[in-house]
């Protein structure tokens, strides 16, 4: 996500600005690439999982980092528009492939609610990754798998510090 220095992004534009960094696939693969090959652990869920992780720890961030922004609002529906969108898409595409009612989007949404949870019970001093990587492995069935907590911590933090920088870019000069 870059900006040009003489254009300043509407909201649409911010929103799929992060809307495509959250589905971009380069962070996917390179947490991917740290967790070992092992019997216990199903790489198409981690896959699977990870990259459903990622487009909610861009959603969170942009709720997070905007929270008494005038555009959090806008920018927020946007992009929840937009993964609706794809949401449907990839239903739509995977339904006819496997021959079974896929709905993405509602996917999204329960595992947004168990990540929620997770950091429900954190204080303000703990790392929100420290709690999101064991739900991500839980999610992936592998809860002591020390490779694939940190493959979740990892793609955690790295969108949210993905989405933190382009917003500080965005609103530099601009109260938050």
């Amino acid at each position: 996500m870059s900006l040009s220095p003489d254009h300043h992004p509407t909201i649409p534009e911010m929103a799929e600005n992060l809307a495509s960094y959250a589905l971009d696939r380069e962070r996917v693969l390179f947490a991917l690439s740290r967790v070992p090959k092992a019997d216990a652990i199903n790489p198409v869920m981690v896959e699977y999982e990870i990259q459903i992780l990622q487009i909610l720890s861009v959603g969170w961030s942009m709720s997070y980092y905007m929270e008494s922004h005038a555009d959090k609002t806008a920018l927020v529906e946007k992009f929840w528009n937009l993964l609706f969108e794809f949401s449907e898409n990839i239903s739509s595409v995977t339904s006819l492939s496997i021959g079974k009612e896929i709905n993405y989007f509602q996917i999204l949404k329960e595992r947004m609610d168990t990540y929620l949870m997770a950091l429900s019970g954190i204080s303000g001093s703990t790392d929100p990754a420290s709690v999101i990587g064991p739900a991500f492995a839980q999610l992936c069935g592998t809860t002591d798998n020390v490779h694939v907590i940190m493959a979740g911590s990892r793609i955690f933090s790295l969108a949210v510090e993905g989405v933190k920088a382009y917003l500080d870019m965005v609103f530099t000069g601009q109260e938050m």
